[in-house]
């Protein structure tokens, strides 16, 4: 079925579909919707990477159980290829390190029963000539100027997954949307030619903005730089910092995700504390889950970690929600929930940036619950109730991972329309940044005019941003802004019967500047009044 879908795209007697009908098509031929779930090459062996290595990781994993708990792709980083060709321009490499050449290396791993991935760079050269890394520089080891004659050599060897690097774009100051969607499309013509369903993996390190337009060309797009460099020990600094650049919950949706970098856990230096705190935080993100760690030579508790069912659960949830954060009463004490398939359920992580031991408290009304539910530590694999609210007490540094089961509640979603000038409550050009201030334009319907009044009060958007009183003031002419959601005061909001939308701390009114009434028209707060400028309606 796959396959015909494909095809359709090609019209008969043309060889190249309409750039609208070759997007389509390349969500039809992934058929990705969950994370993609796998093994990568690059964090633990850089390019030292040959067929022997690669047999030896593909067969830990499935000895191991990994593959059994849902790690399907044997990802082949960079270090395969040295950016040889033949007279056709056809892609070689050193039989020797790849005996049979790379389509007996994908068929080993499919007769495996998993998938198989390779990687290639977006411009003429690639990582490994700016950056190289176990091997010399290796020019023309990038497919720009091949797009079409690679993808389809890939998808001809039998490869099902491919990522496709930056350093030669950004080397080059190529333009990623443009680049990126002129390799989306040819990954669509080669999944048209042969029927083989090619994941695409958008690495060009959050330059440019991806998640505004990857997710109309690609499964997923990398959010930062990497999570590892060549030679480094793993850092939890890295893993928060890649962890914050991937927020970008607007951006995601079941076959389409951001992707914070492959996985750590396991790496030398890593405890197991840490290890659980860094799935945690991917599992909530819904991001891809990438070992990058020696699968032949991990130790029991490191596959423990990697292969829990409750925590792969989360990160696979069919609905493929971005957990945002929904409160940090304190600096560094921040509480972030996901949303999971069935009704009253939530993922949720209290995690602990500071450097002490510290108290963190999980409201059920900051994750749109009502009074009771039942809490579960999934680590700890412990079962509790809860009234109201649950205390944990997280170690610094780590997080603690929990399932939410209870009742929704009620929050009540919709646009904010100004009762004068009948356009929304509205964040210019989808901005989700701390600080952006709230406008009226036409409605339209999109997210960034759809508003959830939680049983918290605070009105939120995007998922994890809340209309904000800036800086918390308290007078006139306070800008309404969005910032990520914290449970402060200064976010909660009375809508009243009479239309106002009144700020708790402040007690002063959403207000429409100057009784404005056209597009752009900045809003504040403002001492409550009669005037039309201050009502709204939730519809």
């Amino acid at each position: 079925m796959v396959v015909t879908a494909v095809l359709a795209v090609l019209v008969a007697g043309e060889e190249q579909a309409s750039a609208g009908d070759v997007a389509a098509s390349v969500d039809v031929a992934a058929a990705v919707t969950t994370p993609p779930m796998g093994w990568a090459s690059w964090n633990t062996f850089a390019a030292r990477i040959d067929a022997s290595v690669i047999r030896t990781q593909t067969d830990a994993l499935v000895s191991s159980g990994l593959a059994g708990a849902g790690y399907q792709y044997v990802n082949i980083d960079e270090g395969w290829w040295q950016g040889t060709r033949d007279a056709a321009g056809n892609i070689t490499v050193d039989t020797a390190e790849w005996p049979g050449g790379m389509k007996a290396i994908a068929d080993y791993i499919h007769g495996k029963g998993l998938k198989a991935g390779i990687y290639t760079d977006a411009g003429r050269d690639g990582c490994g000539y700016y950056y190289p890394t176990g091997r010399p520089a290796a020019p023309g080891s990038g497919s720009e100027g091949h797009y079409d004659q690679d993808f389809l050599q890939f998808s001809r060897w039998g490869f099902d997954f491919v990522k496709v690097d930056w350093c030669g774009g950004d080397a080059e100051g190529l333009d990623a949307r443009t680049t990126y969607r002129a390799i989306s499309d040819a990954v669509a013509r080669a999944t048209a030619t042969t029927g083989r369903p090619m994941v695409l993996s958008v690495c060009n390190w959050g330059r440019q903005n991806p998640w505004d337009w990857a997710p109309g060309m690609s499964t997923m797009w990398r959010t930062s730089t990497d999570i590892i460099y060549y030679g480094e020990s793993p850092s939890m600094d890295r893993v928060l910092g890649n962890f914050d650049a991937a927020q970008h919950p607007a951006a995601q949706s079941p076959g389409h995700y951001n992707d914070p970098d492959m996985l750590i856990a396991g790496m030398p230096g890593f405890t197991t504390a840490q290890n659980r705190t860094h799935l945690g935080l991917w599992a909530v993100s819904g991001a891809p889950l990438l070992a990058g760690n020696n699968l032949a030579t991990m130790s029991t508790t490191t596959r423990d970690v990697l292969a829990n069912r409750e925590v792969i659960a989360i990160d696979q949830d069919p609905l493929g929600r971005q957990g945002v954060k929904v409160a940090e009463d304190q600096p560094g004490r921040q509480v972030y929930s996901k949303v999971l398939n069935g009704t009253g359920r939530r993922a949720v992580v209290a995690l602990n940036r500071t450097t002490s031991a510290a108290s963190i408290t999980v409201r059920l009304a900051d994750l749109g619950l009502g009074d009771t539910a039942t809490v579960r530590n999934v680590w700890a694999a412990t079962q509790s109730g809860a009234t109201t609210a649950v205390t944990l007490t997280v170690p610094p540094r780590e997080a603690v991972l929990l399932t939410v089961t209870g009742t929704e509640g009620g929050n009540r979603v919709g646009a904010l329309v100004g009762r004068q000038s009948d356009r929304c409550v509205d964040i210019d050009n989808w901005s989700s940044a701390n600080g952006a201030q709230a406008q009226l334009w036409d409605c339209n319907g999109q997210g960034n005019q759809l508003w959830a009044h939680t049983p918290a009060g605070q009105l939120r958007v995007f998922g994890g941003k809340c209309l904000d009183a800036l800086d918390q003031g308290t007078v006139n002419g306070t800008k309404a802004v969005v910032w990520d959601c914290n449970g402060q005061q200064n976010q909660r909001w009375t809508l009243g019967s009479d239309g106002t939308v009144r700020g708790v701390q402040s007690g002063l009114c959403l207000d429409a500047t100057g009784s404005g009434t056209a597009n752009a028209t900045k809003l504040v707060l403002w001492a409550c009044g009669s005037g039309t400028n201050q009502k709204w309606a939730m519809r």
